[in-house]
């Protein structure tokens, strides 16, 4: 079923008000609409999808610096520190050696999710370079990320 979820799932223009109150070198949504109502906080999505990330992607955010604690803390979701989560939002922040990385998940309706990214680039040539190859692999767990079906049993 996440496949299938993850196939429903388009790029949109990046519009969240966090993503676009600071200039940013770069930017992606994503949306998912969901066959009925979801009645999850983004935060309960976002985890559930950082734990399914696959393990060849967790192997390259670490090799940019992204690391995932055995005993993660309460304000983090995976290497991300949580900068406000409720109902309808979660916003995720982490500076790397490259970049600055913020993520917003949101509950836009209720059937109706939405995913950004947002980098500034501390070292922007070589950033560039690195997003050009590390981007494509991006898309693709972001996808699957805002697609994730939470178990409920």
């Amino acid at each position: 079923m996440k496949t299938q979820l993850a196939q429903q799932v388009r790029r949109i223009a990046v519009t969240d008000p966090i993503a676009t109150a600071q200039r940013y070198d770069y930017a992606d949504a994503f949306e998912l609409r969901l066959p009925g109502p979801d009645p999850h906080p983004p935060e309960t999505w976002i985890r559930a999808g950082m734990d399914s990330t696959p393990k060849w992607a967790e192997r390259i955010v670490g090799l940019l610096g992204m690391h995932r604690t055995p005993a993660e803390p309460a304000d983090q979701v995976g290497p991300f520190r949580i900068v406000e989560s409720g109902p309808e939002m979660i916003h995720l922040t982490t500076s790397l050696p490259l970049m600055h990385v913020v993520l917003i998940g949101r509950r836009i309706e209720p059937d109706r999710r939405t995913f950004t990214s947002v980098l500034r680039y501390r070292r922007p040539v070589l950033a560039r370079l690195v997003w050009a190859v590390v981007g494509i692999g991006h898309r693709r767990v972001a996808r699957q990320l805002i697609a994730n079906r939470i178990s409920t049993e």
